[in-house]
């Protein structure tokens, strides 16, 4: 049960704990949360595209603290059972610069990989083993299968056993009988409407299940989880006609790297790498099964401008990317991973997230507006903010191989410095060798390599 006191001595602050989208929530002495009389919002006038300041009056009723205490209190037991929760990073250690336990070089080279387009075959890369593995793979639901494990990809909207992942065999038909209502489950909510978040999210179920042409229906905050989709969806959707290729090449080219949705995508606008891809196209040819697993090394990956991170959903509804968006639009800041960037450029761009971010991340103490107030919304709220929690309690604490999450080159000096800069957020470790990828499977993948001399 959770408690309100009227007394107003009870309602100062006697803890601070972390909400699911990063913010410092204060909390009186009978745990539940002060909620703030008043916010600050950066809106935009679509008339004229430019933005500007608001204050808007919250709702802080008794009713509505119990309300915000309990979902605080959800969103972060979610988050308490991350399957990455025993994560540990490993930081590189500035002080040895020299000799052979020097870190700076490791640093450097880290570092420098931001200041261009991600190598090719150099980011996540198959290594020779996890490719000598999949190509042992005999049957289309075995490579599906793989390949959604390998993406890091998790159902947010229910849980998928690894052995439910492409169910289905050629008619639709669920081959398990014991994941039956799960395959139920997802078909009756793959097309919701109950917002564009909850449809990407059953779609990435569905996805996973093995209908490929539900990865990537909407865009969300989750810009990488975004893009991993996409790529998945180019690599598995066996009802692409391959003889037309260029098409879903085309699709990609022009959708995420030469249009208007191209930086709400997390991605860079890049018009010579959408002529690439389109060149590409001319020439790809699928597996033997209609499957590209292996397009992330012919058309290499981008980096991905995403604000979330494991447990943290800073920016999980996009607020904030289309707000930079927009200041880049009006010629206020630049794109940081442009060739012609500075570092004068970048730091402008770092300003920018981090003055903004008071006025566009979601906060918890600043729950629903006064004026919108009521039942409905506030379990419209409640639905989403537990969405974002069992997404961000999903994301991969190394990120999703396809889709590597742009570093402002800056920002990794100052936590290098700091001595805070985690070695495995290295790019350039292989898929197979990052903490989401199971154990078992990495195993087989080394057996069956050891025992056919595959280094």
């Amino acid at each position: 049960m959770w408690l309100f006191s009227s007394d107003e001595e009870n309602k100062k602050a006697v803890r601070i704990v972390k909400d699911v989208f990063g913010n410092d929530i204060e909390l009186d002495s009978n745990g539940n949360v002060i909620l703030k009389q008043e916010r600050v919002a950066i809106l935009k006038d679509i008339a004229t595209n430019t933005a500007y300041k608001e204050t808007i009056h919250m709702d802080t009723s008794e009713e509505t603290v119990k309300y915000a205490t309990k979902l605080l209190n959800e969103t972060n037991a979610i988050l308490d059972s991350s399957p990455y929760k025993s994560y540990k990073p490993i930081y590189l250690d500035p002080s040895l610069k020299t000799g052979q336990t020097s870190t700076l070089l490791e640093f450097k080279a880290w570092r420098d990989l931001y200041l261009k387009d991600p190598i090719k075959k150099a980011i996540a890369p198959w290594t020779k083993a996890e490719k000598a593995y999949y190509e042992s793979l005999q049957t289309k639901r075995e490579r599906y299968q793989y390949l959604v494990i390998r993406s890091g990809l998790r159902s947010a909207v229910i849980d998928i056993p690894f052995d439910a992942i492409g169910g289905v065999d050629e008619k639709g038909r669920v081959i398990n009988p014991e994941y039956e209502d799960i395959f139920y489950q997802v078909d009756r909510n793959k097309d919701t409407l109950k917002s564009e978040f909850f449809a990407t999210e059953w779609g990435i179920a569905a996805g996973i299940l093995g209908n490929p042409e539900y990865f990537a229906s909407d865009l969300t905050g989750f810009t990488a989880r975004y893009v991993q989709s996409t790529i998945l969806y180019i690599q598995l959707n066996p009802k692409i006609d391959y003889r037309d290729i260029l098409k879903i090449i085309e699709i990609y080219g022009e959708d995420y790297v030469g249009s208007f949705r191209t930086f709400k995508s997390g991605l860079r606008k890049n018009p010579l790498r959408q002529q690439q891809l389109i060149a590409l196209a001319k020439s790809i040819k699928p597996d033997r099964f209609g499957m590209l697993p292996y397009i992330d090394e012919i058309m290499g990956v981008d980096w991905v401008m995403d604000l979330n991170r494991n447990n943290i959903a800073l920016d999980y509804d996009g607020s904030l990317i289309e707000y930079l968006y927009d200041q880049m639009q009006a010629g206020e800041i630049k794109d940081p991973r442009d060739i012609d960037s500075t570092k004068e450029s970048r730091e402008e761009f770092r300003k920018a997230i981090i003055d903004s971010m008071p006025f566009l991340r979601t906060n918890m103490s600043e729950f629903i507006d006064k004026d919108i107030s009521n039942d409905e919304n506030k379990e419209w709220l409640r639905e989403e903010y537990i969405l974002a929690a069992k997404v961000a309690r999903l994301t991969p604490p190394q990120g999703y191989p396809n889709a590597p999450t742009y570093y402002i080159p800056e920002y990794l000096d100052e936590l290098y410095e700091a001595g805070k800069l985690d070695k495995k957020l290295n790019p350039t470790i292989p898929a197979i060798y990052r903490e989401n990828f199971p154990e078992y499977l990495r195993k087989e993948i080394e057996d069956y390599a050891r025992k056919r001399n595959i280094k």
